[in-house]
C-alpha cells in the first residue's frame, strides 16, 4: 500500500533520526491500531507556540506589506489562488499557507512507492530576479517560535523547495525560479516569545536540498518498507532524552519499563546509550539489558565501533546495576570534579525557558555542615529581561555575600585549618551552569552585573570547566555538577538519563523525604528541570494550572535532594578513604578571593590578566580531568602509553635515554615526538594528579634517526638527568621496578607567565 508523507516527516527524521517515528508517521490510523499504538494526540506545546507566533508574525507582515492569505475559515490557499500567485497575476508580495503539492507524481519519488501529502509553506515571497531581467524568484520562508534556526528546520525548507520546483514544472512556469537561499523567521534576539517581531536567518539551500534528496532516494523507501502490525514491528528505535517530545513516547517506553524482566527489557533502558551504540549491540545480538549485563568481553568484540569499545565497561556496569537493582562502582577510581571536604555547600538550581531564552526560576541555598544558612528561590514571572535580571541580581548578590563573609572569616583565622571554611558551589546538571553563564552574558550592559563582573567571571566563566575563585591557585575549582560525579563513579539503576528524580530515589530510597519526588505536573521522563509546559502555562495563563508557589516548592525540593546527594557522596568518599582509596581528589584550600586586585574597581588590564589566568586554569583542569580517567580509558582514547616495560637506559651528558616495550594495546597512542608536557609515572594518582610533581616526571619522546618507519613495539624516551636521578623519580623506580610504566600528556603552558608579567609591566607603566 502506497504511503503518503509531508515536510513534517522530513523534519522529524533530521530532528530525531528515529526510524520508528518516521515509519509510524507514514502509517494510517488503521495500521497503528493494529500494532496497537496509543498515540498521544494532544497538541504539543511547541506546536501551539509555533502556531501562535506564526499567526502574530503574518498579521504584522500583512499590516506592513501585501500578503495573500487563505479565505476565512480555510487553513490553506486554494489551487486557484496558488496558481495566480505563482504566475505573477497577483499584487501581493507574500503568500501564506500555500499548498505546494503537485497534482501528479513527482520525479524525486519515482520507484519509492511513496506519494506526497499536502505541504503548506508558512510564507512564499515573490520578487524580481536580480540576475535575469523579466524573471522572478520565489523565496520560501518558515516561521519558527525558536531562538535558533537548526539544521532540521532548514531541511524542512529545502523539502518545500524541492516540492515547489515540481509544482512549477507541472504548471510549466518557466519565468520563475526558486531562490538559492531559504529563510527562517524566528523570535527576535532582544524580544520575547509573545511578541510579533521576528529575526531573519538566511541560509544557502543547496546543501540541505542534497540531504533531502539523499534521504528521499535511499533512507525513506527503506524505512517505508519496514513491516508493522499485530505482533510484528521491524522498526529500529531508541529511547533517549529527545523522545520526550514524541507522540509515540509512551509506546516505546513500555519496552524499557522496569516492570519488564531484565532479559526482555530493551537495551535502550541503559543510560548513556546512543543510537549508533544500540545498533552495534543489536548487530552483535545484544538486545536486552540482561544480555548487555553479561557481555563482559564487549570491548573486544569483532566489528565493534571505537566509541562503543571505549564505553563498553561503563555500559555493562550500568546494565548490571539495572539488572540487580543496586548501585555499583564504575572502573573510574577517583574524580577531580569534587573536593573531599565541603564545610559550606553553596547549592544552585537554574531552570531555563528555551522559548523566551530566559531564566525561568533560580534557587540558592547555603548549607554549613548540615545547617541551612541561606535559602532563596526566585521565580521569574515573565520573559521580560527586567524580570530576569532582577532575579539574577538578588540570587547572585546572596551568593557573593556569602562568599564575601566566608572570605572574611578565613582571613581572620588564617593558618587554622580546623577553623577555616572550605566552600564549594554545587549544581546537579552541567546545563544549569551553561544557562546561568549565558544569562549573565545577556546583561553585561547592566551596571549591577558589570560592577561585579570579575566576581561573576570567576564563578561562571565562559567555559565548560569552571575555574577557581582564587585565580592564582591551582586546586580551587569552585563548582561541581553532581550528575557528572555520580556518572563517573557509580552505575546507578536508572533508565535512559541520570536525572535528579531517578538518581536521588535510587540512591536515597524512594520513600526518603529528601529524595526528589515531584508533583504530577512537574514530573518529566528524563529530566527534573521545569518543563516547557509548566513554564509557558505559568507565563501565558497565569496561575490557572500551576502557581508560583508550586514552582518555588519544586525548586526547594530539588535543592534538598542536591543537598542529600552531596552528603551521600562525601560519606562514600570518607568510607573509601579509610581503605586508602579516596574517591574525591580535588585538593582545595579554604575559600579566598583573589587578593591582588579589587574586583569592584578593576581596570581593563586587571580584566585581561584575569582572563589569561582563567584560560590557563581551564587548560590545567581539563588535563587533570583527563588524567583522572582509568588507564585503560586513557589508553583507548590514544592519550596514554599504558603498561610499558622498562628495557634499558643510557646516560649521555645531561640527558638519559630510555627504551620501553609497548604492548599491542598501546601501540596506537597518539603521542608523538615534539609533544610538550609529557610525564612518565607508575600511574599512582598521587603522582599523576599532582601538578606540583609533574616536573619530577617530565619526559620527551625521541624521534629515531635513520629509520624509515619507527617500530611501534618500542618507545624511546628522553629525560633530563637531574629529573631521572631526582629523589622522587628514583623512589618510584626502586619501588616499581621495570613493569607497568605509563606515559601521559599533562599540561604545558609557556604563555601565561609571560603574558602576566607583560600585563603587570603595562600596569606599572600606567601608574607613573
Amino acid at each position: 500500500m502506497a504511503k503518503g508523507f509531508s515536510a513534517s516527516t522530513i523534519k522529524s527524521w533530521f530532528q530525531y533520526r528515529c526510524e520508528r517515528k518516521v515509519r509510524y508517521e507514514l502509517s494510517s490510523d488503521v495500521e497503528l491500531a493494529a500494532i496497537p499504538i496509543a498515540r498521544d494526540v494532544r497538541e504539543q506545546r511547541w506546536a501551539i507556540l509555533g502556531n501562535q507566533f506564526e499567526d502574530r508574525v503574518v498579521k504584522r507582515l500583512a499590516r506592513e506589506s501585501k500578503v495573500l492569505r487563505p479565505a476565512a475559515g480555510d487553513n490553506a490557499l486554494s489551487e486557484v489562488l496558488t496558481g495566480t500567485f505563482l504566475r505573477g497575476k497577483r499584487q501581493e508580495v507574500y503568500a501564506a499557507q500555500m499548498n505546494l503539492r503537485p497534482s501528479g507524481p513527482v520525479h524525486f519519488l519515482d520507484g519509492t512507492g511513496l506519494y506526497l501529502n499536502r505541504n503548506l509553506a508558512d510564507l512564499v515571497r515573490r520578487s524580481a530576479s536580480t540576475t535575469e531581467p523579466g524573471h522572478h524568484e520565489l523565496t520560501i520562508i518558515d516561521v519558527k517560535a525558536t531562538r535558533r534556526a537548526t539544521p532540521f528546520h532548514k531541511t524542512q525548507v529545502a523539502f518545500y523547495a524541492r516540492v515547489l520546483k515540481a509544482l512549477l514544472d507541472e504548471m510549466k512556469i518557466s519565468d520563475t525560479s526558486i531562490s538559492k537561499t531559504g529563510e527562517i523567521w524566528r523570535i527576535k534576539d532582544d524580544s520575547s516569545a509573545d511578541s510579533d517581531e521576528w529575526q531573519v536567518d538566511e541560509f544557502a539551500l543547496d546543501p540541505y536540498v542534497r540531504l533531502v534528496d539523499d534521504f528521499c532516494a535511499k533512507r525513506l523507501p527503506e524505512i517505508a518498507s519496514k513491516q508493522v502490525g499485530a505482533g510484528l514491528d521491524q522498526t529500529q528505535f531508541h529511547v533517549y532524552f529527545k523522545c520526550e517530545q514524541c507522540n509515540f513516547l509512551e509506546h516505546c517506553r513500555s519496552a524499557i519499563d522496569d516492570h519488564n524482566p531484565p532479559f526482555s527489557r530493551d537495551v535502550s533502558a541503559v543510560a548513556g546509550l546512543t543510537h549508533e551504540a544500540k545498533r552495534s549491540l543489536q548487530n552483535l545480538g545484544v538486545r536486552s539489558v540482561g544480555q548487555l549485563a553479561t557481555a563482559k568481553g564487549l570491548a573486544q568484540a569483532p566489528g565493534i565501533s571505537w566509541s562503543l569499545s571505549r564505553r563498553a565497561g561503563l555500559l555493562v556496569n550500568r546494565a548490571t546495576a539495572l539488572t540487580e537493582g543496586t548501585i555499583l562502582r564504575t572502573e573510574v577510581q577517583n574524580t577531580y570534579l569534587m573536593p573531599p571536604r565541603i564545610d559550606a555547600a553553596l547549592l544552585i538550581s537554574v531552570d531555563h525557558d528555551p522559548v523566551d531564552e530566559r531564566i525561568a526560576a533560580i534557587g540558592y541555598r547555603r548549607v554549613d555542615n548540615g545547617a541551612v544558612r541561606t535559602d532563596l528561590v526566585k521565580v521569574v514571572r515573565s520573559g521580560n529581561s527586567v524580570d530576569e535580571i532582577a532575579a539574577l541580581v538578588e540570587v547572585l548578590a546572596a551568593l557573593i555575600g556569602d562568599l564575601t563573609a566566608i572570605d572574611a572569616h578565613n582571613i581572620a583565622v588564617e593558618g587554622d585549618d580546623q577553623q577555616s571554611i572550605y566552600a564549594h558551589i554545587l549544581f546537579f546538571e552541567p546545563s544549569e551552569v551553561i544557562n546561568l553563564q549565558a544569562a549573565i552574558g545577556r546583561h553585561l550592559d547592566d551596571e549591577r552585573i558589570r560592577s561585579g563582573l570579575l566576581h561573576l567571571v570567576r564563578l561562571f566563566p565562559p567555559d565548560h570547566l569552571v575555574p577557581e575563585p582564587e585565580l592564582r591557585g591551582v586546586h580551587h575549582l569552585p563548582a561541581t555538577a553532581l550528575r557528572s560525579v555520580i556518572e563517573q563513579l557509580w552505575a546507578v539503576p536508572v533508565s535512559v538519563a541520570y536525572d535528579l528524580r531517578q538518581v536521588s530515589q535510587a540512591i536515597l530510597g524512594s520513600t526518603d523525604q529528601r529524595a526528589y519526588s515531584p508533583a504530577p505536573q512537574f514530573e518529566r521522563a528524563f529530566s527534573s528541570l521545569l518543563s516547557i509546559d509548566v513554564i509557558r502555562d505559568l507565563r501565558e495563563n497565569g496561575e490557572i494550572r500551576t502557581s508560583f508557589d508550586d514552582v518555588r516548592r519544586d525548586v526547594s525540593d530539588r535543592l534538598s535532594a542536591i543537598q542529600a546527594l552531596t552528603d551521600w557522596i562525601l560519606l562514600e568518599n570518607r568510607k573509601a578513604a579509610l581503605s586508602g582509596k579516596a574517591l574525591l581528589r580535588l585538593a582545595k584550600k579554604p575559600f579566598r578571593f583573589q587578593a591582588t586586585f579589587d574586583p569592584l574597581n578593576a581596570v581593563d588590564l586587571d580584566v585581561l590578566l584575569a582572563c589569561e589566568l582563567l584560560e590557563n586554569r581551564a587548560g590545567m583542569l581539563d588535563a587533570l580531568i583527563n588524567l583522572a580517567e582509568p588507564a585503560e580509558r586513557r589508553r583507548d582514547t590514544g592519550k596514554c602509553f599504558a603498561n610499558l616495560y622498562f628495557r634499558d637506559s643510557q646516560k649521555r651528558g645531561g640527558k638519559v635515554f630510555m627504551q620501553f616495550s609497548v604492548p599491542i594495546e598501546s601501540q596506537s597512542a597518539e603521542l608523538n615526538a615534539g609533544e610538550f608536557g609529557l610525564i612518565l609515572t607508575d600511574d599512582d594518582p598521587d603522582n599523576r594528579l599532582n601538578p606540583a610533581l609533574w616536573p619530577a616526571f617530565a619526559c620527551r619522546i625521541r624521534q629515531q634517526a635513520n629509520t624509515a618507519a619507527p617500530d611501534p613495539r618500542v618507545l624511546h624516551l628522553e629525560m633530563d638527568r637531574a629529573v631521572f636521578e631526582g629523589p622522587i623519580f628514583q623512589g618510584v623506580m626502586q619501588r616499581h621496578g621495570r613493569n607497568n610504566w605509563f606515559v601521559d600528556k599533562a599540561f604545558f603552558d609557556v604563555n601565561t607567565d609571560r603574558a602576566a608579567r607583560f600585563l603587570s609591566y603595562l600596569a606599572a607603566g600606567d601608574t607613573k
